[in-house]
């Protein structure tokens, strides 16, 4: 059996003190990188639903930490604010970093996709419960526009809101601005739950 996931080892820097954050938003900073990453020293509760097959050999495995990896640390990810009252939403702060970009040096389209996924996820999870999006649901659909481009070396914000939370399905909403508030990429993220249905809600 699996369980739900943890907070992350090592979860992005703060832009103010821990101290001077409310709990949710202590709990929504605990997801910021994803879940832990494991390696081959892991204890044996080490939950098999983190690993996928690695594409270069069938036999080697890949954890979800480096296969979703958008360079928190290179780019200075950091955790702006999040509030839990409706809407719950969620900000952070990056800086856009060459690894993120296509070749004209713009953040590329895929990266602010995993940008949006994995940040607006971290808001689902500090909002779950056993039996609701504990295990932080699957993506059904990730709408992206894209607004105007994002050179490397731009600061920017990402900023993440609920807009429902079902028993079965969630939506979230999110934006990517640059720091004078010009909007440069929206996007609509639909996730189904999958928490077992033998944990009651």
């Amino acid at each position: 059996p699996t369980t739900p996931l943890p907070p992350s080892k090592m979860p992005a820097p703060s832009v103010r003190p821990l101290s001077q954050l409310t709990p949710f938003e202590q709990l929504v900073h605990s997801y910021s990188t994803g879940p832990p990453t494991l390696d081959k020293n892991e204890e044996a509760r080490t939950i098999h639903h983190y690993l996928v097959p690695h594409p270069s050999s069938a036999n080697s495995m890949l954890t979800i930490r480096q296969a979703w990896d958008f360079f928190p640390d290179e780019c200075n990810l950091r955790f702006e604010s999040a509030t839990q009252d409706p809407p719950a939403r969620v900000s952070y702060l990056l800086k856009v970093i060459p690894k993120q970009c296509n070749y004209l040096q713009n953040l590329h389209g895929g990266c602010a996709a995993t940008l949006i996924d994995i940040l607006s996820s971290t808001l689902l999870l500090a909002l779950s419960k056993p039996g609701l999006f504990s295990y932080g649901g699957v993506s059904r659909n990730l709408k992206t526009t894209y607004i105007r481009p994002v050179p490397a070396g731009t600061e920017i914000r990402v900023v993440c809101e609920l807009v429902h939370m079902g028993k079965r399905m969630a939506l979230l909403r999110a934006e990517i601005q640059k720091l004078d508030g010009s909007v440069c990429v929206v996007a609509e993220h639909d996730k189904a739950n999958t928490d077992p249905a033998d944990i009651k809600i």
